[in-house]
């Protein structure tokens, strides 16, 4: 069982990151044949559509909110293999300059 873990990442870029993070795990994979470019793109497509649903319409997270997205999976038969039951979301919201400005403001002067 592989692990792919993206790192913290803005939430506008995580399917990038999670294309190209599990691109790079299978390489050797991909060079002795035991998995296709085109199987490794379609498990990350399939990654993506679960975490758009979860991070965008469950979460409602903006895009420049950060995320840190950790799953096993395993190469079965030629098919990447999700396991689902381990994926983990780390999700951090972005607070707004102008409501840390007023913050800070409010602070220093008391």
């Amino acid at each position: 069982m592989s692990r792919l873990s993206t790192g913290l990442v803005i939430a506008g870029a995580y399917a990038k990151k999670l294309r190209r993070t599990l691109f790079a795990q299978l390489r050797d994979a991909i060079k002795d044949g035991s998995v296709t470019n085109q199987e490794v793109a379609r498990a990350a497509a399939e990654m993506n559509q679960i975490l758009y649903q979860i991070l965008i319409d469950d979460l409602g997270l903006d895009k420049g909110d950060v995320v840190r997205i950790v799953v096993d999976y395993d190469v079965d038969g030629g098919k990447v293999v999700w396991k689902l039951d381990t994926l983990t979301i780390e999700a951090f919201k972005r607070v707004p300059d102008e409501e840390v400005s007023k913050v800070i403001r409010d602070r220093v002067a008391a």
